[in-house]
């Protein structure tokens, strides 16, 4: 059910979708955080949601190119590095446009590349220097790239540091305060969430229960995990209660900080 970056199948499932347990979506990872900032088209509550979980956390990754000039923390503050994105509304735009306003990073962002592929070519090319993607996008199309060292990560994001990636510096150790981090911690909560499974409100609790056992299920089976690792998908689940938590947490957040990130988000010229 494509449409408005998810919002369509987001509200479908929360006003729509059967009340008995056999409708359930795979919806985007933002739509937790979406609801949370009173985002415009949002008609649902994300707290109402029955999260099911989801397969894998996600970690959000800048990498750049071996000649670019960022070694360290410090030259990420210092040193200018022109960063390609696949569009103003994407990741790719907004974490590392947020990075430069919360955290003084110099990333110059060049918008205007199609798609993924595009801002890859163009780093392959030397136009640009590198990009902030999820960490399976870019080990999936440049692993080997990374692997030689001819790609560098720089940076990782999320809620706690992925321990795939232990030398590389994580954003949260660039907070120089509170409300730095919280606010950092808003904005890469939605990389924890991956890819969320959700069924509606108001679901029968009996039912509830047994489509997370089932869902969690999934990820313990041999043959799935099998076919996972074949195709390159890095399978860490979260379980329903876990993700409600969290999200239960992202929701405490103060509303002034709540509020900054949701205006870094927002597409320029965007209301």
């Amino acid at each position: 059910m494509g449409g408005a970056g998810g919002l369509i199948a987001s509200n479908y499932m929360y006003s729509v979708a059967s009340r008995d347990g056999r409708e359930i979506a795979a919806l985007s990872r933002e739509a937790p955080i979406l609801a949370l900032m009173g985002a415009s088209g949002v008609r649902y509550d994300s707290l109402r949601f029955n999260w099911l979980g989801s397969p894998t956390s996600e970690t959000n990754v800048c990498f750049v190119d071996r000649d670019a000039p960022v070694r360290t923390v410090q030259d990420l503050r210092s040193k200018e590095l022109l960063l390609g994105t696949d569009g103003v509304g994407s990741g790719m735009h907004i974490y590392p446009t947020a990075l430069n306003a919360l955290v003084n990073t110099k990333f110059k962002i060049i918008d205007g590349y199609a798609e993924t592929g595009g801002v890859l070519l163009a780093i392959d090319r030397g136009e640009i220097q590198g990009a902030c993607i999820s960490s399976t996008s870019i080990f999936q199309a440049r692993g080997d790239a990374l692997r030689s060292g001819r790609l560098r990560l720089i940076l990782q994001g999320g809620l706690a540091p992925d321990p795939r990636f232990a030398s590389v510096p994580f954003v949260l150790d660039l907070a120089a305060n509170d409300e730095q981090r919280q606010a950092l911690r808003f904005l890469y909560s939605a990389e924890t969430f991956g890819r969320p499974y959700a069924a509606p409100p108001d679901v029968r609790p009996e039912r509830v229960a047994a489509l997370r056992k089932a869902f969690l299920d999934t990820f313990a089976d041999a043959e799935f995990l099998a076919d996972a690792a074949r195709q390159g998908f890095d399978v860490r689940p979260i379980s329903g209660p876990d993700m409600t938590a969290l999200i239960e947490q992202m929701a405490r957040t103060p509303k002034p900080i709540i509020y900054r990130v949701a205006a870094l988000m927002r597409p320029p010229g965007a209301r």
